[in-house]
């Protein structure tokens, strides 16, 4: 059975803060940290990592549009802060974006538009590498752009980790590692027409 007014386990925090928030969470998960470097777990931590509700993700999402604002976030605190266990601190915070960069060279059904083959790519990479729903391998990539329409083939596609400004940085990755506590989030995608 589920608390109502109680935060005990991480699903019971992770419901409690949607029912707090409702219109402006999008993602929620708790965490309890691993051990430390020393061999001990910090008794009673709790991390809450929030991604805010996003209206159209359908585009590179800047940095300041993937936090809660800090009155949501104080409002938030303050009501898992009366349903916590004595014993338990909670913590309130973004999780760690992970951005990836992605290159596809394709070529475009004949008789089609270049400019809305690139829109209907970059739609689906900026929906399908969203912090919301989230992919991450280069198979999972060529995935997710079968079937735009109009598109002949894809010849290549290349993942790169991305800085937050978006761009892409270092050689061309197949997959990357994303830490617990992080998720992924697109940086700016590049289409190239063979």
């Amino acid at each position: 059975l589920r608390s109502r007014d109680r935060a005990v386990t991480e699903s019971d925090y992770e419901f409690l803060a949607r029912q707090a928030l409702p219109a402006a969470i999008g993602r929620v998960k708790c965490l309890q940290p691993r051990p430390a470097e020393a061999g001990r777990v910090a008794p009673g931590q709790i991390y809450v990592l929030i991604i805010p509700r996003v209206m159209h993700s359908a585009h590179y999402l800047s940095p300041s549009e993937l936090v809660l604002n800090q009155d949501d976030i104080q409002a938030l605190d303050a009501f898992l802060a009366e349903r916590r266990m004595l014993t338990t601190r909670v913590d309130v915070r973004p999780p760690a974006y992970r951005w990836v960069a992605v290159k596809a060279q394709l070529r475009a059904s004949p008789g089609v538009p270049e400019e809305a083959v690139e829109a209907g790519i970059l739609a689906r990479l900026y929906r399908f590498l969203n912090p919301l729903t989230g992919g991450l391998f280069v198979s999972d990539v060529y995935q997710a752009l079968q079937g735009v329409p109009n598109v002949q083939f894809i010849r290549n596609v290349e993942m790169y980790a991305a800085n937050e400004s978006g761009a892409a940085q270092g050689k061309p990755v197949e997959s990357l590692e994303i830490v617990s506590h992080g998720v992924v989030a697109s940086g700016i995608h590049a289409v190239e027409f063979v």
